[in-house]
């Protein structure tokens, strides 16, 4: 996901700035122990100039690169998928410790029901089947938190809480209990 221009500038300048610090920091440290003897006048000045050195090295080569194509762009809906993941984090206030408390796959199980919804929305029109009658036998946790959007937006919940489960997954992939597994027969349904 693309950064916002602010984010880039402040990024930059304090790259730039502990590049500055680095340079002459080490001009300081290692300029003696090769036997030269310069000013801090000098260090300073010449840290500058590395800085300006590595600033346009820095731009040559990001242009160069871009030019490659060699960044793969998120689509309008990976980026929807990482918005909403992020949603849920910061928003809803689902901390990767709250997503770890679910059982193994209940988060997907989440996902596809919303997934379904979405396939739901193009056989029946809106309006033909009420809110609660999409949510899926299979819907993991009370009914109150059964909120489908609309195709699209189901499609990105969907997305969302599958990448949920997926990062949990990595997370735990040596400590996964078998008492937090899904019973083969939750699977079934």
């Amino acid at each position: 996901m693309k950064q916002s221009r602010v984010m880039s500038m402040l990024e930059s300048v304090i790259n730039i700035a502990v590049g500055f610090g680095i340079s002459l920091a080490a001009q300081i440290f290692f300029l003696p122990l090769l036997g030269v003897q310069i000013s801090l006048q000098q260090n300073i000045s010449f840290a500058l100039i590395m800085t300006a050195v590595s600033i346009v090295r820095s731009y040559l080569l990001r242009r160069f690169f871009e030019a490659l194509h060699i960044r793969r762009p998120l689509s309008p809906f990976m980026q929807a998928v990482v918005a909403e993941r992020y949603r849920q984090i910061e928003g809803e206030g689902w901390s990767v410790e709250h997503d770890d408390e679910h059982q193994t796959g209940e988060l997907a199980m989440a996902g596809a029901a919303y997934a379904k919804c979405a396939y739901v929305h193009t056989l029946d029109g809106p309006g033909i089947l009420t809110w609660q009658e999409r949510r899926p036998d299979f819907w993991p946790w009370s009914a109150d938190w059964w909120k489908p959007d609309g195709f699209r937006r189901d499609l990105v919940k969907a997305a969302a809480l599958i990448l949920a489960e997926g990062e949990k997954f990595d997370r735990n992939r040596k400590v996964i209990e078998p008492a937090k597994q899904w019973p083969r027969e939750a699977v079934a349904r």
